[in-house]
């Protein structure tokens, strides 16, 4: 017999007014919504936790394949939606484990902000997809739900300022890690809820700048990975793989070493722009000629994320799929290139041009307008040599670029007392005197306006305000 198709109605919250919408999101972030009634006809949390723990219990009366269903309707019907209405549908939904409120809550704080941090809405399309892909992860079995719980406590923190690894991240992470444990000496070790797991504990010892331990549970992956016949077991396009990459990335930057796993991707990238009528074909103008004599495969990085810039400043925006895939794939070419922990490059502009196009690939890393939440002081310390070795008088627009690229990003309020000076003799070098004359400096070289603009227009600010001369103004426009 064929099976009744289930149907589900949710409350729906997003028709409030923006008052009451804010009143309850705030009421989440804080954990005081118990009890909270925003208008008549919504149910307390009190009602609606009681209503949730009997529905915990009930499951088994459900076979395995009712279950599926309702959690894959109940990720369809979850999307583009913001707390309480989230929290009301995920309610509803029958999870690996048992969920409360304020875990329900805690998902939703995730998906209301730190999501924009990981795929900022200046440059990336509807991020349905990527939550989509967050839901599925909750619903795929314990590990992966307490996993997936702990870091969104990890990054909701972070975001906010409060400690790095709260204590719902460390209670979550606990469960976790004993059940991955469970699993070792099982068929399961290997299975890509684990494998989350691990990357997971690799990424919050990044937040903790903890190399030791990072260092250890990425080896960890490393080994889990070639047990499973390498990164391509896990699918061409899966996201579980990217994200593996990305921290990989991520520790290099942080510490110098040469990549664990290699990912490029961008001529799948550029097969994908094209079939959208955007080809990656744009040279590198008036500047082509001074890098004719760099090395060809920086040489075509450059001119890769300098298409990448245009196509941003032109308005397009990115998959969070692809978004990934290009961070991935630039980063890993050039960490590949030349280390980090290596010496600088031997020519100048070529030493200039390397660290200048890290340091662009680093803003695309978690941050929010000019907040930057990971800190990359060995990418500001190569930074550092690259500017006081100086440049050619002919690549003072160059050296420009990196002052303000890098002011923006892996530079810190205390580097401002030597990178203010050199900002202002090369922006009187160049005979700049307006903020319009210096985005038009900034914008022949890997630049995104809507993601450095502002930070960028403060350096300038701070510029003026320090004495740059008597000729240099704010332009107002």
């Amino acid at each position: 017999m064929e099976r009744e198709q289930k149907h589900f109605e949710f409350i729906d919250s997003t028709k409030s007014d923006k008052a009451t919408r804010r009143l309850a999101r705030s009421h989440a972030m804080k954990g005081k919504n118990a009890g909270k009634t925003l208008h008549r006809h919504r149910q307390s949390r009190l009602d609606l936790r009681g209503q949730q723990t009997a529905t915990a219990r009930v499951p088994n009366r459900r076979s395995a394949q009712e279950n599926e269903n309702r959690r894959t309707l109940a990720v369809q019907d979850s999307l583009d939606l913001t707390y309480p209405a989230l929290s009301d549908k995920l309610l509803s939904v029958s999870f690996p484990v048992e969920t409360t409120p304020q875990g329900l809550g805690l998902i939703s704080q995730f998906f209301d902000t730190v999501v924009h941090a990981l795929y900022p809405p200046q440059i990336c399309r509807s991020l349905e997809q990527t939550r989509l892909y967050w839901l599925q992860v909750l619903f795929m079995d314990k590990t992966a739900y307490h996993c997936s719980l702990a870091l969104m406590a990890t990054l909701n923190a972070f975001f906010f300022g409060r400690e790095a690894v709260p204590s719902k991240a460390i209670y979550h992470l606990g469960q976790a890690v004993s059940l991955v444990n469970q699993q070792l000496q099982t068929a399961e070790a290997l299975s890509d809820s684990n494998l989350a797991v691990v990357n997971f504990l690799v990424v919050q010892e990044l937040l903790r700048e903890a190399q030791p331990e990072a260092e250890v549970h990425l080896r960890g992956l490393q080994k889990m990975i070639q047990l499973r016949g390498g990164l391509s077991q896990l699918g061409e396009d899966s996201p579980l793989a990217i994200k593996i990459c990305k921290s990989d990335l991520d520790y290099a930057l942080h510490y110098g070493t040469s990549p664990c796993f290699y990912r490029d991707r961008m001529s799948d990238v550029a097969l994908a722009l094209a079939s959208e009528g955007l080809l990656m074909n744009r040279h590198l103008g008036d500047c082509r000629s001074r890098f004719d004599g760099i090395d060809p495969c920086l040489r075509q990085i450059l001119l890769d994320v300098t298409n990448i810039a245009s196509l941003f400043n032109m308005d397009y925006k990115m998959d969070p799929h692809t978004f990934q895939e290009v961070i991935v794939s630039l980063g890993s070419r050039l960490v590949r290139f030349h280390p980090l922990s290596g010496p600088p490059l031997e020519g100048r502009l070529e030493s200039a041009c390397h660290v200048g196009l890290i340091t662009f690939v680093t803003t695309f890393f978690l941050q929010c307008g000019r907040r930057r939440f990971l800190k990359y002081g060995l990418v500001g310390q190569h930074l550092r040599q690259v500017i006081d070795r100086g440049l050619d008088k002919q690549d003072d627009d160059l050296m420009l670029w990196i002052l303000f690229i890098g002011g923006t990003s892996v530079l810190a309020d205390r580097d401002h007392a030597w990178l203010m000076p050199k900002i202002q003799r090369t922006l009187r070098s160049l005979s700049i005197e307006t903020w319009a004359g210096l985005h038009q400096c900034l914008v022949l070289f890997p630049w995104v306006n809507s993601l450095h603009d502002e930070a960028a227009k403060a350096l300038w600010d701070a510029a003026v305000g320090k004495g740059v001369g008597p000729c240099l103004h704010l332009d107002a426009d």
